[in-house]
């Protein structure tokens, strides 16, 4: 076993440390696959660690100067780094060392404006992705030209309003809206956006239908020339167990090139890969350190009863939050928070092999790849000092 070396990470003082040495990965590869069932059926799972000669080293970058409400999303956005701040809809460009360049966007009636604040983005070769809080969504382009904007429809089928409420299916795409408490969209084929999706129908909902999870869609695709959303994907066992763990039902999702896609669930250590048609095909995968997955059961009788029950619970377990792939280094990232005061955790797999589990700063949040950094924000700003703080942990060339 390796030493707990936890207690170390004081980091809102320590500005500089390395990390690489600390968590050694042994050679635990199965030679053949196991099984584990996802949608109804039975798929490969992988386990599958390796070594790897990667140190890591991590700092902190901070800013005093920027005026910002405290909720924000980070990116990196045409080689530099943003930050959007959800209220004002204003977007923060900074230059490498956390020096404010520029602000872009806003909200206002110009041409390069939004409607409202901003709910999340998402960044890539197409663009700059934002979604507004009124289903408005942009396409920005790399010179910060609005190209695209519109609404988002999931009424688009023909499926009657009064069979929607009466007969509540989950292959209805009517009955289902944006998921906001976990929204993290990410590019997909032909230039379009995958969505977190849920359904709040009274009578097919998550808060209060155990059975929700088993026949559920989870993601939805969004077509940016028409706004059209269509449903699709499934959740894991774990869900729709003997346990009812709703709070813990955000799904993180990374794609790539050939269409195809990984995605991961807040509370299963499992990754899941799937075709560019969505057909799923293996998993693989393992767990993060230092976690208490001991989820307890949330029934309620309504909403209130469930967001009490909410709050109460998911602060005391453990769950992997942010996925991203690197092409650049052929790195897949995944965080996950971890039982320590100090610490969360983050993986590197390549090849559908962990070849990294690293400790990082607590409230350490990825968000994007630049030169040789994994940057992360920190999710609890120091309110008191006004400042802004992101993390960066150093790749070897």
């Amino acid at each position: 076993m390796s030493p707990d070396y936890r207690s170390i990470f004081n980091l809102k003082i320590v500005k500089q440390f390395l990390i690489g040495a600390f968590f050694p990965i042994f050679l635990l590869s199965c030679l053949s696959p196991e099984k584990v069932e996802f949608g109804g059926e039975e798929i490969p799972y992988y386990r599958i660690s390796g070594t790897s000669d990667l140190s890591l080293e991590i700092d902190s970058l901070e800013n005093r100067d920027v005026i910002f409400s405290g909720s924000g999303i980070w990116k990196i956005f045409n080689d530099q780094i943003i930050l959007a701040d959800k209220r004002t809809g204003v977007i923060h460009v900074f230059s490498d060392d956390l020096s404010l360049m520029d602000t872009r966007v806003g909200i206002g009636d110009g041409p390069n404006q939004i409607n409202g604040g901003i709910i999340a983005m998402a960044s890539g070769n197409d663009g700059l992705f934002l979604l507004g809080g009124s289903y408005d969504y942009y396409l920005m382009d790399k010179d910060w030209t609005i190209s695209k904007r519109g609404t988002l429809d999931f009424y688009h089928e023909e499926t009657s309003y009064d069979e929607l409420l009466k007969n509540p299916k989950p292959e209805y795409g009517g009955i289902y809206e944006l998921h906001y408490e976990y929204q993290e969209p990410k590019w997909h084929q032909d230039g379009n956006v995958i969505l977190q999706i849920s359904s709040t129908h009274p009578e097919y909902n998550y808060i209060l239908n155990q059975d929700y999870f088993k026949e559920a869609r989870n993601l939805g695709t969004l077509d940016l020339n028409t706004g059209k959303v269509q449903i699709t994907g499934s959740y894991p066992p774990i869900y729709s167990g003997s346990d009812f763990i709703p709070y813990l039902m955000g799904t993180a999702i990374e794609t790539f090139q050939d269409n195809s896609f990984i995605q991961s669930f807040e509370a299963d250590s499992l990754l899941y890969r799937f075709s560019a048609e969505g057909m799923i095909q293996y998993a693989f995968g393992q767990a993060g350190q230092n976690m208490i997955t001991d989820y307890p059961s949330l029934k309620a009788i309504d909403v209130t009863e469930y967001d009490l029950g909410r709050e109460e619970i998911r602060p005391k377990v453990n769950h992997y939050t942010t996925l991203d792939f690197i092409e650049e280094r052929d790195l897949l990232v995944r965080g996950y928070t971890q039982n320590s005061q100090t610490s969360d955790g983050i993986q590197l797999y390549r090849n559908d092999t962990l070849i990294m589990d690293q400790a990082v700063p607590k409230g350490f949040e990825y968000f994007g790849y630049k030169e040789q950094y994994l940057y992360g924000s920190y999710n609890k700003q120091f309110e008191k000092e006004e400042k802004i703080v992101i993390y960066r942990i150093k790749l070897p060339e």
